[in-house]
């Protein structure tokens, strides 16, 4: 057991310690006559601390008796208060002795003698800013470490000034600290603290300044022996209004407004009273949430590739980390696509719970009809969730000849803006959520629309269209149409974005409500011109006339960017010419829609091979063998860059088993020679 010595270094003054040694034992309801502390403190000590109001005790000291408080007690608010207080009962000490009066200003610039007498570990600069506002520096010595318990005390000093002189509209706030992190909500001490600064700093401003105070030896009672009364006067339309104030009824009054606000405290102390647990669980919940969200992100694609000349865009927005919408393409052999957008009911992680839910059971039901899939999906839904969240959706199935069956399960309608009319218009539709009620399949219905070149269809969730303006107007459907059939001449990428940002533009100042959600789909107008274009480039590549493949390829990929065929013969042809940094773009954007082809892996290996990219092609040859694990080709690209890697080990490995696979393969004796010229490891 530790017992600080009597005469350690002596810093603070212990009259904040002490209060909150009052509160400690009230709470507790413990006597004030026994020492609370006996393993960190000497009963002498503790004695003097809550007699003596002149003792001073060192940093070290009050931070342990402040840190055992803390356990037990949410200590912001009365650090807050006993701030306050400390202020009002030492500003008679700043008043001038010759009775002359002072206004705020000069109280403000006698504020560093009282920050002298609490303490030697900190002192303050006022700088003025403006007319009724300043800036509070608070600067540690060297040898002395921040609190963030001081943070909160000084702020109520501050306070203390607006209690003092009267003040009915003001602003104090932190602006800036040293440290890294306060344990209370930042918002009470201000809204954009900058933590890791150089210095400490609080900002105080206020609109009416017509107090001041002098000294005085009378009180309000004439009692010759009470000398700490304060005569306050007031300047109102050339009208001066004096009285009397005790320091005592300033305080009494204080602790009555704060006792007025006692139920708004407690609640607040109720949810601080956990901050220590949730400090703990903080690192862990945040890695949670990163978690979380890169599972997320990887369930929902980033793109949609092009299909059979039809276009996608699409536009995401969640409101958290993680989101209760939802997106994502269901190929179907080669003659349909499905598409769904769907809404979780609530935020966060529960909602995310539940996409991932969808994301297996509309892979898992690929059926003709829309409504049957809903239908079997309620089901699933139901049995899983049990009615603890739900989900709305709008499935469309698009056909090879451009016919599209939907179903609708409680959500936004389908907009369709046909190019010939120039005209958009919300499709029918209707159904109930999926995952709510056992009966909702009776409620499934199909409908079918027949897309002609140059029409878009857009799926969206509510957070688009419900969002507010400042003046709590909501974006709408009326407005979404008019902004679509203003786009008559924009591709689907420039239609979705003009839309996103126009919301942007309507929303702005304001919070974000829900999660949005855009998807459109258009069936290009130029597909005839492409199935030509991309007809001869296949032919050209087959007759080994790369160059003249890859001129075509070009011209196919610009009418149809994401088209996949068409981006991984148009990569392999510029492979074969050797234009291997243009190569290499465009078949890292095809990996991206995850295909799992090994070819476009094993073809970007190549190239950084010859790129001398060792590294990159070995992870891009490991991916083809794992995809396709028969190929032999891709363990003997292995075994040549670990050559070049001086890999002798793992070249060894790739050999092995390519002995395994085919021990006749003509390229193992060589490679096996190669790996014997290689230096040990």
């Amino acid at each position: 057991m530790r017992v600080l010595p009597l005469h350690a270094g002596r810093e603070i003054s212990s009259k904040r310690v002490s209060g909150l040694v009052q509160v400690y034992q009230r709470e507790n309801h413990l006597s004030r006559h026994t020492n609370p502390f006996p393993e960190i403190l000497e009963d002498t000590v503790y004695t003097r601390i809550l007699k003596d109001p002149n003792y001073w005790i060192s940093q070290d000291l009050e931070d342990k008796i402040i840190q055992i408080i803390a356990q037990s007690l949410d200590i912001s608010g009365i650090l807050y208060h006993l701030g306050t207080e400390s202020l009002i009962t030492n500003a008679y000490d700043l008043l001038p002795l010759d009775d002359s009066r002072i206004d705020l200003v000069e109280m403000i610039q006698r504020l560093p003698i009282l920050i002298g007498r609490l303490t030697r570990a900190v002192y303050l600069n006022v700088k003025p800013v403006a007319d009724q506002k300043v800036t509070f520096v608070f600067n540690y010595l060297p040898e002395y470490q921040e609190k963030w318990y001081d943070a909160v005390f000084f702020q109520g000093m501050l306070n203390g000034l607006a209690v003092l002189f009267e003040l009915k509209e003001f602003n104090i706030r932190m602006t800036k600290t040293r440290l890294f992190g306060i344990h209370m909500s930042h918002k009470e001490l201000g809204e954009d603290i900058l933590f890791g600064s150089e210095s400490n700093e609080y900002e105080m401003d206020w609109l009416e300044d017509n107090l001041f105070l002098s000294r005085s030896r009378l009180t309000k009672d004439d009692i010759s022996n009470r000398h700490r009364v304060m005569v306050t006067s007031r300047t109102d339309s050339q009208l001066e209004e004096i009285s009397i104030v005790d320091v005592k009824d300033v305080v009494r009054r204080s602790r009555e407004l704060a006792i007025e606000n006692r139920d708004l405290e407690a609640a607040v102390e109720v949810l601080k009273s956990f901050k220590q647990e949730l400090e703990k669980k903080q690192l862990s919940m945040a890695k949670d949430l990163r978690l979380a969200k890169n599972i997320q992100k990887g369930l929902i694609p980033e793109i949609i590739p092009d299909w059979n000349g039809i276009q996608f865009w699409t536009g995401f927005t969640p409101m958290q980390e993680v989101s209760g919408d939802y997106y994502d393409y269901f190929p179907y052999n080669m003659n349909k696509l499905g598409v769904a957008v769907c809404d979780v009911s609530g935020h966060g992680v529960p909602a995310a719970f539940i996409t991932a839910l969808s994301k297996m059971l509309f892979s898992n039901f690929k059926k003709s009809k829309p409504s049957e899939i809903f239908k079997l999906i309620n089901r699933e839904l139901l049995d899983l969730v049990k009615q603890q969240g739900y989900t709305t959706c709008v499935y469309a199935l698009i056909h090879d000849d451009y016919k599209v069956l939907y179903s609708v399960a409680g959500h936004p309608r389908p907009i369709l803006f046909k190019a010939k009319t120039g005209k958009a218009e919300i499709c029918e539709g209707d159904g109930t959520f999926l995952g709510m009620f056992p009966d909702a399949g009776e409620t499934f219905l199909d409908f079918q629309i027949q897309l002609e070149p140059g029409d878009q269809l857009f799926l969206y969730t509510d957070g688009l269209t419900e969002a507010e303006n400042d003046k709590g107007l909501a974006f709408g459907e009326t407005k979404l149409i008019q902004i679509i059939e203003s786009c008559v001449e924009k591709s689907i990428q420039e239609t979705v974005e003009t839309i996103l940002t126009n919301h942007k533009e309507f929303t702005m100042g304001t919070d974000p409500m829900d999660d949005i959600t855009l998807l459109g789909l258009q069936l290009s107008p130029r597909l005839p011109e492409f199935n030509v274009i991309k007809a001869k480039g296949d032919e050209a590549y087959l007759k080994k006339e790369f160059q003249e493949a890859v001129n075509l390829y070009e011209k196919a990929h610009q009418i149809l960017p994401r088209e996949l065929d068409t981006q991984l013969s148009y990569g392999k042809a510029l492979a074969h010419s050797r234009d291997f940094d243009k190569a290499i773009r465009l078949l890292e954007s095809y990996n991206k829609f995850k295909t799992n082809h090994f070819k476009s892996h094993s073809v970007l290996g190549y190239c950084y091979y010859q790129m001398e990219m060792f590294e990159k092609a070995e992870i891009e040859w490991k991916k083809a063998h794992s995809i396709n694990d028969s190929k032999l080709s891709n363990l003997y690209n292995l075994a040549l860059v670990y050559r070049k890697l001086n890999e002798k080990k793992k070249m060894k490995d790739a050999i092995e088993k390519m002995k395994r696979i085919d021990p006749s393969y003509i390229h193992i004796l060589p490679l096996e020679k190669k790996w014997e010229s290689l230096p040990d490891e």
